[in-house]
């Protein structure tokens, strides 16, 4: 791969060469990096270039090594987790793929691609800087009615349009071998091994220890987490994000964006609904904190709008996958011998066990959400408690549900149940 564009200079040439921008055009160029809210990234360079002719685009880059370790390599205090974290350049050509093939079955949801130049690990993409990532629209208390809907309906129409429920086995053999993506498993590591509720070596508050440590020793959590993995590593059931968190999402009044596909592989579509429903799951445990800022009336009012997203994000799944189901049976083999509520049901269980296992993955430290990022310290501590109930009594099986509301309720309920003073 070519050495990294990193002067305004280099970029601007680079642009107006692949004629992206005319030779005459004067060019503001921002490193996203550096606007906290414009971008999470730990891995790759990306810009917003601005033309004088009111064209606008973000440039990324795709590097060999992370930025996250290459930073951490300048500072003199190198970070032992990244010492050998290196990244395949094959993975730019993986997520160009990917958004293509979404907005393939679901127009808009991924910006578009205006230039893919493998050789120097550049794309040039739709410029979505005047969105907000959800994540940070979160901590605003702000309100999407139409999040709900668009993202069950976004998954309905992946599992059914990447899967082998609507694909021939040779077209789906080939699809799996095209999205063949060895950046799929990087984040298995981080689910699976080091996770706050498999190993206690992520550091997280003294005062959860006991509470972590049940949870790390129970062996019914582990046998599930054990089951997680395996079926994230060997059933490639459909194309997922694998990564489908908040700061992956942005959003306006009218535009709802899925970015960042650099880890999208095949693999179990329970995982993109746990990661998705375990930022949503963080958000609301985190308003269990004091930020200073919102009464509590505020705080449980937005606490509600985001278990009825949940809700929605569910509920549209399941109408419009049995839709598809249904316009597609009559010319489809596998869907008429589709058990269908079973099939459901097991996604379902599948999702619940994937959410607890991905919000887990949030509350330590290397990968802790801005959602308790943004919270004292002290603050942080009963959510986290809260958490770690969670996953304990859905990873154990302690509790079960047979519909996301009974889910959410449960949610809902949760501090009730285990008041602050309960964990003194």
């Amino acid at each position: 791969m070519a050495e990294a564009l990193r002067t305004v200079e280099q970029i601007n040439a680079y642009l107006k060469e692949k004629n992206i921008f005319p030779e005459s055009a004067g060019l503001i160029t921002e490193d996203l990096r550096a606007v906290k809210e414009s971008a999470e990234g730990f891995v790759n360079q990306i810009y917003r270039i601005r033309g004088s002719n009111g064209f606008s685009v973000v440039m990324k880059q795709v590097l060999d090594t992370p930025l996250s370790r290459t930073d951490s390599l300048e500072s003199g205090e190198p970070d032992a987790h990244l010492h050998d974290w290196t990244l395949d350049p094959g993975r730019m050509r993986n997520e160009i793929s990917v958004l293509i093939f979404w907005n393939g079955i679901y127009p808009g949801i991924c910006p578009e691609i205006y230039l893919f130049d493998e050789e120097n690990g550049v794309i040039v993409m739709e410029d979505l800087t005047d969105l907000s990532l959800l994540r940070f629209d979160f901590a605003r208390m702000k309100e999407y009615p139409a999040l709900g809907s668009t993202l069950g309906c976004f998954l309905a129409r992946n599992l059914f349009y990447s899967s082998s429920l609507h694909l021939t086995r040779y077209r789906y053999d080939k699809l799996v071998k095209f999205f063949d993506n060895p950046e799929y498993r990087a984040l298995a590591p981080f689910l699976f091994e080091e996770c706050t509720i498999v190993s206690p070596h992520r550091t997280m508050p003294e005062a959860t220890m006991p509470t972590r440590m049940t949870v790390i020793n129970d062996a019914a959590v582990q046998k599930e987490i054990v089951r997680l993995k395996d079926t994230f590593l060997t059933q490639p059931e459909c194309l997922i994000h694998t990564d489908l968190h908040a700061s992956n999402i942005m959003v306006d009044a009218e535009r709802i964006k899925i970015i960042d596909t650099e880890f999208a592989g095949f693999g179990p579509i329970a995982q993109d609904f746990g990661r998705l429903t375990a930022s949503f799951c963080l958000d609301f445990f985190s308003w269990y904190g004091d930020d200073g800022e919102h009464s509590a009336a505020e705080k449980a009012g937005y606490q509600s709008y985001l278990l009825t997203t949940v809700n929605a994000i569910y509920s549209h799944f399941d109408a419009e996958f049995r839709a598809l189901c249904e316009q597609n049976k009559k010319d489809d083999y596998n869907l008429k011998r589709l058990d269908l509520e079973k099939f459901l049901q097991v996604h379902f269980k599948d999702a619940l066990s994937y959410t607890a296992l991905n919000t887990a993955s949030r509350i330590g430290d290397r990968g802790i959400c801005y959602d308790l990022e943004r919270l004292p310290v002290a603050e942080r501590v009963y959510p986290q408690l809260l958490i770690l109930t969670f996953c304990r009594e859905v990873l154990s099986g302690a509790k079960t549900f047979s519909r996301i509301e009974e889910f959410t309720a449960y949610l809902a309920g949760l501090a009730n149940d285990h008041p602050r003073e309960s964990f003194s």
